[in-house]
């Protein structure tokens, strides 16, 4: 009887340990590549190009050609945090039928741009 009780509550740790897990872990590459691509911002934007590519599992951002910075998730869902000096907030919207993403917001120094996504 004590060597059932031992062996079903070390199942229930493991099983809880499984769960845990797998909602820590860090987002799947293949999920982050629907983020993956270029989004041109309005002509009078100061920044023309941003560019999010996916190395290593990670996600990275480059405005223009200033140089690749790593994304880091939010809590609120699509919503990622540059690693620049200007610790942009990047949001990124779907579109509400198919899920896909249609463009970006960057949020940094108290403005805000958005970008669609090139279909490329």
């Amino acid at each position: 009887m004590k060597r059932s009780l031992n062996l079903l509550l070390i199942i229930t740790l493991l099983t809880i340990s499984v769960v845990v897990n797998a909602q820590t872990a860090p987002a799947d590459s293949s999920n982050l590549k629907a983020y993956a691509g270029s989004y041109t911002f309005a002509s009078s934007s100061h920044i023309q190009k941003y560019t999010i590519t996916v190395e290593k599992g990670d996600l990275f951002g480059e405005a223009d050609n200033y140089g690749k910075n790593k994304l880091v998730k939010q809590a609120k869902a699509d919503t990622y945090q540059s690693t620049s000096s200007y610790g942009s907030m990047i949001t990124f919207v779907r579109d509400t039928t198919t899920k896909a993403i249609m463009s970006l917001s960057i949020a940094a120094q108290g403005t805000e741009l958005t970008a669609k996504k090139d279909n490329s």
